[in-house]
């Protein structure tokens, strides 16, 4: 939906509204009715929004950028990869808190 939203100029606008209506994983909120309904909130020409996800004019896209996800290791958003000063990489999947990234950080500053 967002790279529908694109075509438009909006994929900020729209991947913005997607997160901050956000309730959850399993329960709907990304449903075709609340996905047409973000589009028209943010001033997308609703026909060509339809049409593009009608089509699904981005889905190969969207698999192959899911096959790299899933080759690098990551399973949830945001990822992150920290390279260190040895070229180790430490991959962090998901959101974390900060406590997190800081025992990264130190840990490969003090090496």
């Amino acid at each position: 939906a967002a790279h529908c939203a694109n075509e438009e100029g909006k994929f900020w606008e729209y991947h913005n509204i997607l997160y901050n209506n956000w309730t959850g994983e399993n329960n709907g909120w990304a449903s075709s009715e609340n996905l047409f309904k973000f589009a028209k909130e943010i001033g997308l020409n609703t026909d060509n929004f339809s049409e593009c996800m009608l089509e699904a004019r981005y889905q190969d896209l969207i698999i192959a950028s899911n096959n790299d996800a899933k080759a690098l290791g990551l399973d949830g958003t945001p990822g992150f990869f920290i390279i260190g000063p040895d070229n180790e990489v430490t991959r962090i999947s998901g959101a974390q808190p900060y406590d997190v990234f800081k025992r990264i950080f130190d840990s490969e500053l003090n090496k």
